[in-house]
């Protein structure tokens, strides 16, 4: 078990989810799969995750569009349950998961949030990529309720939802079939002020927390947009960022940040302090890329010849997209087509020397 422990606090690594791949297996294994460059993770009922990934960009021979483009459905255990929206997304961006149990995700491109069924899982190959959304919102625009590259979705208290509108620099708050019902935000540097923002999340009081991307800091704002804190930047040694992609915050109201250009996740106390990093602490591989060295020779020869392969593996690549559930369980999203998981625990006492 790798472990950090800082002010407190405690993280143990847990394992990792999936491989690269646009395949579910069943095998020896259990039910396996992966992703395709996962750029956002959030958990639904019980031990359910869903991910999104954005694909190869180019499609295959016999399919329309880019099936490793689509959404995943596993347990947190690594039980691939089966993907939906294949093919369905041009770059999707962030997701969220309404109290109903559907599944909201947007498109940068397209510039529009589409609603999915949690349980309409279709088969690879067999299934028809590009399968239909509930529905579909969104006009591309910079008018109060028009969207310009949709990235970072987040749900409000009262099941309203946040859209992180990137290029137009603000946050609009929409019911969930796309009515406006508020907004703030706007281009700049100073308080309160959002330069290509991307992930989203709101704490138990309802206070919202932007990831500045393009100001390399987090920012908090009230329920109603009011300004009321930021932390990181980039010249703010150990707590630093360097283009933050994701935001989450646990039940003791610390703050995690996907430090996508630090290939790190920072974590802040809720007053901003900073508390510890983590780097990515992989010592074993996961079911699905055990599945994959069973079926090829030929990877185990390639990783026989690295004398020791963890370290080349272990540590994040470009996080992006991160996720708590009530038991302070993170799920972390990176370019090595992988979800990473670890547990906060409080009660972790250093054992004896």
């Amino acid at each position: 078990m790798r472990t950090t422990t800082v002010a407190g606090r405690t993280w143990h690594y847990s394992h990792y989810l999936g491989r690269s791949t646009a395949e579910h297996n069943e095998s020896t294994f259990g039910r396996t799969g992966g992703f395709i460059f996962p750029v956002d993770v959030v958990f639904g009922d019980e031990d359910i995750l869903f991910s999104v990934s954005r694909g190869w960009g180019n499609g295959i021979p016999g399919y329309i569009g880019d099936i490793g483009c689509r959404i995943g459905k596993m347990t947190i255990d690594e039980d691939h349950l089966g993907d939906f929206a294949r093919a369905g997304f041009t770059w999707p961006a962030g997701l969220a998961v309404a109290g109903d149990g559907k599944v909201y995700c947007s498109d940068e491109h397209e510039c529009h949030i589409s609603v999915f069924d949690p349980d309409a899982t279709f088969p690879f190959p067999e299934g028809n990529p590009g399968e239909e959304p509930l529905s579909t919102w969104g006009d591309k625009g910079s008018a109060p309720g028009q969207v310009d590259g949709p990235s970072g979705l987040a749900f409000d208290l009262n099941d309203n939802l946040y859209v992180v509108d990137s290029r137009n620099d603000r946050i609009q708050l929409f019911t969930k079939d796309g009515q406006l019902l508020d907004g703030w935000g706007h281009s700049g540097s100073g308080d309160g002020e959002l330069s290509r923002p991307w992930g989203i999340t709101v704490n138990a009081n309802g206070d919202v927390y932007v990831a500045d991307w393009g100001n390399n800091r987090v920012q908090k704002f009230s329920a109603a947009g009011n300004y009321l804190m930021s932390f990181g930047g980039a010249d703010n040694g150990a707590g630093s960022l360097d283009h933050p992609a994701g935001v989450a915050v646990d039940s003791d109201g610390d703050v995690y940040v996907t430090d996508w250009g630090n290939n790190r996740v920072q974590i802040y106390g809720p007053d901003g302090e900073v508390l510890t990093a983590l780097y990515g602490d992989v010592h074993e591989l996961s079911r699905a890329g055990l599945y994959n060295l069973n079926r090829d020779p030929e990877s185990v020869k390639i990783l026989n010849r690295i004398e020791d392969v963890m370290p080349v593996i272990e540590g994040f690549v470009r996080p992006t997209g991160i996720a708590i559930d009530k038991q302070d369980r993170i799920v972390v999203t990176d370019a090595r087509s992988r979800l990473l998981v670890y547990v906060k625990d409080n009660e972790y006492a250093e054992p004896p020397i």
